[in-house]
């Protein structure tokens, strides 16, 4: 303790932060680190005040801010929220900084060997990828917040957080070191990858096949029950672990669960983030959202996380990284989340038919499927799929989509070719197995390597199959793959008459105050066909007056084959555009089971779910 003492005293002497020494056994206690050490004195005007301390070689140090941060595949130019950037050495004396591009700088170190960089992060951003800090808690990603160099992100990152008066506890998965406040990362990837959220949340610990789990709720909230969620959520763990038959965990996971009024989350190899109404569990459909986003992003713990694309093994934080197997990554995982709910017990086989089919209405009302395929879909992400604009849904089809419903085709086909002996889950096993985490490290898996798998287990007509849904805009074939279950796809709402009556222009409407704006125009419809833009303002049908509190009633009125003018606004001028109705985009799918289905249906139907069904 004394040598400690005296070791402390030398260097505040130099006004250095003292690093203090890991457990035994840690990296930091044999080799150099880079420490950082974050406040929050101006927190109510969601900054964070962040100082770190750099190794550094030569007369200068580059160091760089990410522009993206995995799983998110979106170049967020974090470096826009940073500020007041400055540096020092190690007697205090101020060095000169030059920024060189919109995340790089360069330091003039002048041979200094440690260099000390301040500078605060504006944190008010509220979305899963990114930080927000405001005067109860902070949740902070570090892509958006951690500065590094080239020389040093592969050293131990040593993270120190002073809480302010009021904040009780931080919950992250990061390693605690035996300092309080003090946690360590054995590189710059995983403090990347190691999301923290300080403030007074609520822990719901739980332990599934002996191993720690907790759900951090970010605060009380009377709308939820917090330990029938932590019961549940414990259903999905226990369900995916059996699933994969590997625990690739070596500590404590946690599901960080904030009330924000957004909803989404994003993976960790250790913990999620994720962001949901505070009244999400009140109401059958919204709770079962959750409990299937829950079930999204643990399932990434295998696939993405530690079974990944070969180029997302080593991140590039400065530009784009492109892959063509994000349908394998995403849309696989949105396969098998609603899927391991039922197969945990948590939801009936109504309510996952009725998953399943929205899934499929949302593919086949996408114009844009036929624009992109799955393969490129994945590849341009970076420019389609996560940047809204009008005419998205004409231009691009999701690969969290397409991708599961591929899935879905490629589990019956596999089970068709092999008379039931073999799946998809023998697929993502058998990949996992062989392109999972080994001691080296990750290697990832080559493109076609899931394609190689399915013909290895199903044979060459099968691989064929995936290929053309993969490379091509061709269609998966849903309708077949119903069948073969005893299953079909009713597409839309249909009167006693077995028709669709329905009639609609293919327009999305938005309600802005008094006004009605149009979203997005979906090609193919009449509205399309007629000229109608996106942002044009709707004041009139057929001459009559409408209004966001009638104009659904109004449309709800037409029938199909009818002559209709609309009365729209653009750029500040009336103008009347005409057309004949059509039918309608269905808003409704529905799977039901064959008034024919026999037996043999039902047990291929049984295997494919997991569970045994009562049929009437």
């Amino acid at each position: 303790m004394l040598k400690r003492w005296l070791i402390s005293l030398v260097l505040l002497a130099c006004q250095w932060p003292a690093v203090v020494p890991a457990q035994a056994g840690d990296p930091a206690a044999d080799a150099a680190s880079v420490t950082h050490e974050l406040g929050f004195p101006d927190r109510n005007n969601q900054y964070v005040q962040v100082r770190s301390v750099f190794q550094a070689q030569g007369d200068s140090l580059h160091l760089y801010l990410p522009s993206w941060t995995p799983g998110s595949y979106l170049i967020r130019d974090f470096a826009t929220n940073l500020e007041k950037l400055r540096a020092s050495d190690a007697g205090g004396k101020p060095l000169n900084i030059r920024k060189l591009s919109t995340h790089h700088w360069q330091v003039e170190s002048g041979g200094a060997r440690r260099v000390t960089v301040e500078y605060d992060v504006w944190a008010g951003r509220r979305n899963v990828s990114e930080s927000w800090v405001e005067a109860e808690f902070g949740l902070l990603n570090g892509a958006g917040i951690f500065l590094y160099s080239e020389q040093t992100s592969g050293l131990p990152q040593i993270v120190r957080i002073q809480l302010p008066e009021g904040w009780g506890s931080i919950q992250t998965s990061l390693e605690k070191t035996g300092t309080d406040g003090e946690f360590i990362a054995v590189n710059y990837d995983e403090l990347v990858d190691s999301p923290i959220l300080a403030g007074n949340p609520v822990v719901y610990d739980f332990d599934v096949n002996r191993h720690p789990y907790s759900l951090v709720m970010l605060r009380e909230n009377p709308l939820w029950d917090g330990k029938k969620a932590a019961d549940d959520v414990a259903e999905i763990v226990r369900a995916q672990q059996d699933f994969w038959g590997v625990n690739p965990f070596d500590r404590r996971y946690l599901f960080l669960n904030l009330y924000m009024d957004k909803f989404g989350g994003l993976e960790h190899d250790h913990s999620t983030v994720m962001m949901c109404s505070p009244w999400q569990m009140r109401g059958k459909t919204d709770y079962i959202k959750w409990l299937g986003l829950v079930s999204h992003e643990f399932f990434h713990s295998w696939n993405v996380r530690r079974m990944r694309p070969q180029a997302l093994v080593d991140y590039d934080y400065s530009g784009e990284v492109h892959t063509r197997e994000l349908w394998l990554a995403e849309g696989l995982t949105s396969y098998y989340d609603n899927l391991l709910l039922f197969r945990a017990g948590l939801i009936d086989v109504g309510d996952y038919f009725e998953l399943l089919a929205e899934e499929m209405r949302k593919y086949e009302t996408t114009p844009g499927r036929t624009v992109r395929s799955a393969e490129l879909a994945s590849f341009d992400t970076w420019i389609k799929h996560y940047k809204e604009d009008p005419n998205k849904v004409n231009s691009t089809v999701s690969y969290y989509v397409k991708g599961g419903l591929i899935g879905f085709v490629t589990d019956m086909e596999i089970r068709r070719a092999t008379n039931g002996r073999d799946s998809l889950d023998t697929v993502m096993r058998a990949m996992y197995s062989q392109y999972g985490p080994r001691e080296s490290g990750l290697s990832g898996y080559p493109p076609g390597a899931f394609e190689q798998q399915v013909e290895s287990v199903a044979g060459p007509a099968v691989r064929k199959t995936v290929e053309e849904m993969l490379q091509t805009t061709t269609d998966p074939h849903i309708d077949e793959s119903l069948a073969w279950f005893g299953l079909n796809l009713q597409r839309t709402p249909l009167n006693d008459n077995g028709e669709d009556e329905s009639a609609g222009i293919g327009v999305k409407w938005q309600e802005s105050a008094a006004s009605l704006f149009a979203e997005y125009v979906v090609r193919g419809y009449p509205a399309a066909a007629a000229g109608v833009l996106p942002g044009d303002e709707l004041l009139a049908i057929n001459g009559f007056r409408v209004a966001p509190d009638n104009y659904l009633a109004r449309f709800l009125k037409l029938e199909q084959d009818e002559q209709v003018d609309l009365t729209l606004v653009r750029d500040g001028r009336l103008l009347t555009v005409s057309m004949v109705t059509g039918p309608e985009i269905p808003d409704s799918y529905v799977i039901l089971p064959d008034s024919r289905i026999n037996n043999r249906e039902k047990q291929r139907m049984e295997a494919w779910l997991g569970r045994e069904l009562q049929f009437r």
